[in-house]
């Protein structure tokens, strides 16, 4: 359970990274932020610019392959990155052509070491990490509770029988179709017989594996 939260909190650390200035050439890992202008054939297009655009390097979240080449960009530098647009561009006849962005860096930041302690908790609104781990456990128990209330207790036994394939004896089989038929005329036992084997070996095989 603990592992769980603290991986959790691991993961909301790594999304709230904070960032600050460094005037060496950018890295995998920092910031860069870069105005741009795109253009295809030497034409501009729609969707082409951007201002204040704010990139990771190496989380690849914009264009295939453009992350890498903002690798060694240093502030108020300008470059020309060109990358293809990919095949899913909204406007089809740009789909997948090559564009070449003339971009302008602004700034590049190094990430801040993120140490989980009351302050990043702090930060977070809640009121140390302590109260962010319980609500991190709570949140994680209430997950689990709506994905098990969702689940069936018949879809459960279904899977566990599959998992299980028991040969049981015959007259443990036999004993449970009695127990179960007791109350039945015999021509009515008869007439359900297949059915009355698949329900009591089902049952026998539940019991031995839920014990």
């Amino acid at each position: 359970e603990n592992k769980l939260v603290d991986e959790k909190i691991k993961e909301i650390a790594k999304n709230n990274k904070t960032f600050s200035d460094k005037n060496e050439r950018s890295e995998k890992g920092d910031l860069v932020i870069f105005d741009y202008n795109a253009s295809v054939n030497g034409e501009k297009f729609e969707g082409g610019e951007g201002k204040n655009t704010r990139l990771v390097v190496g989380e690849d979240l914009f264009l295939k392959g453009f992350d890498e080449k903002l690798i060694g960009v240093k502030k108020e530098e300008n470059k020309i990155i060109e990358v293809n647009l990919p095949e899913n561009y909204p406007k089809k006849e740009l789909a997948n052509k090559k564009a070449k962005f003339e971009c302008k860096i602004i700034n590049v930041q190094k990430p801040n070491e993120t140490k989980i302690d009351d302050t990043f908790a702090k930060n977070l609104g809640t009121k140390d990490l302590a109260d962010l781990k319980s609500l991190v456990e709570k949140q994680i128990s209430t997950q689990y509770k709506q994905t098990f209330d969702s689940i069936t207790k018949k879809e459960i036994l279904d899977q566990i029988e599959k998992l299980h394939k028991l040969e049981l004896p015959k007259n443990l089989v036999n004993q449970e179709i009695n127990l179960m038929t007791r109350q039945l005329k015999k021509e009515e036992i008869e007439k359900h017989k297949s059915k009355n084997l698949k329900i009591a070996t089902s049952r026998i095989k539940l019991g031995l594996i839920l014990n």
